[in-house]
C-alpha cells in the first residue's frame, strides 16, 4: 500500500517501538514530502525529549531512541523531492482547506496516486484517501490472516 505519511503520525509512531515497526512494514510504501521531512527534523529532537522526562529516560537511552527514530524513517520512508510536490501545489492548495499548511502531503499523494496515513481530520474532503492508524493496523492484520490461509 503507497501512503503519504503525515509528520504527526510520523513522529507519533517513531517514539513507540510498535510504531517504529509499523513503519518498517514492507507492506506499506511510505513517502514523506521533503518540506515535511525537515519539519519532522525540527519536532522530532522537541518530542523526544518531552517524551523522555514523562517516562524516565536516561541519557543513553534517549540517544538510543533517536538513533532508532532515524534508522526507521531510513528503512521504509522515502523523501520525496521537493519539486515532484511543487508540481501540485496549486491543486493541492485548493483542496487543503481545512489546513492549508498541509498541501506538500497533499500534493505528494496526488503526485504519487497515494493515500495518507493520518489521525487528523483535516485530510478528510482533500480528495485522496486517508488511513487512520486504526484503519491502517486493521488492514495489516487483514493481510496477516489472508496470508496464513
Amino acid at each position: 500500500m503507497r501512503l503519504v505519511v503525515d509528520t504527526s503520525v510520523l513522529v507519533g509512531e517513531l517514539l513507540w517501538k510498535a510504531g517504529r515497526e509499523r513503519l518498517r512494514d514492507t507492506r506499506l510504501n511510505l513517502f514523506l514530502p521533503e518540506q515535511m521531512w525537515q519539519e519532522t527534523q525540527w519536532m522530532l529532537p522537541v518530542r523526544i525529549e518531552q517524551f523522555s522526562q514523562q517516562h524516565g529516560l536516561s541519557p543513553a537511552t534517549q540517544h538510543d531512541l533517536v538513533t532508532a527514530c532515524l534508522e526507521a524513517v531510513m528503512g521504509n520512508v522515502e523523501v520525496v523531492a521537493e519539486p515532484i510536490c511543487m508540481a501540485r501545489e496549486d491543486e493541492a492548495r485548493a483542496r487543503s482547506v481545512r489546513d492549508p499548511d498541509d498541501w506538500p502531503v497533499v500534493a505528494c499523494a496526488l503526485s504519487l496516486g497515494a493515500g495518507v496515513w493520518t489521525n487528523d481530520n483535516d485530510f478528510l474532503g482533500t480528495g485522496v484517501p486517508t488511513w487512520t492508524t486504526a484503519t491502517l493496523d486493521l488492514w495489516l492484520r487483514r493481510t496477516d490472516s489472508d496470508d496464513e490461509t
